[in-house]
């Protein structure tokens, strides 16, 4: 059993790590002093922060988790870490994390997309930053495809 999962495992990180490995990965970077960062892709994501920290789809990903929380709410996949502190690194395809709080950041290297909100900025592949603000009912949403 244990060499299947193994298996499966490695299988995973070859495909998510094959495009990356050709160059055709984007790189993602954006930190925020509060607010709501969302991220639903596949690659190499660092998401770190204080606040809650949401994270969906696990069975597909490798994760990561380092720092403290209060309590945990157990989801059907994934869970709602409240109160948290720290940061998650995930590997794998369909992720779906969230942090809501502040010091947000977050890095990917891999495709997907982002939501914004509150008060920070992203860069996309070393372009421009671009800012990203708190406006009710208003996301900054970015996508980034192969």
């Amino acid at each position: 059993m244990k060499r299947k999962r193994l298996a499966i495992a490695v299988v995973i990180l070859l495909v998510c790590l094959a495009p990356m490995a050709a160059g055709r990965a984007h790189l993602l970077i954006a930190r925020g002093s509060h607010g709501w960062i969302r991220f639903w892709g596949t690659g190499k994501v660092h998401l770190s922060g204080r606040g809650t920290l949401i994270i969906k789809n696990r069975s597909n990903l490798f994760l990561k988790i380092h720092g403290k929380w209060g309590s945990l709410k157990k989801t059907a996949d994934g869970g709602n870490y409240y109160h948290f502190k720290g940061s998650v690194d995930s590997i794998g395809p369909g992720a779906h994390l969230e942090i809501r709080g502040w010091n947000l950041g977050i890095r990917v290297k891999g495709f997907g997309k982002a939501h914004f909100r509150g008060a920070g900025s992203y860069t996309l592949d070393g372009g421009k930053p671009v800012q990203w603000k708190d406006v009710p009912g208003r996301w900054t949403k970015i996508s980034f495809r192969r």
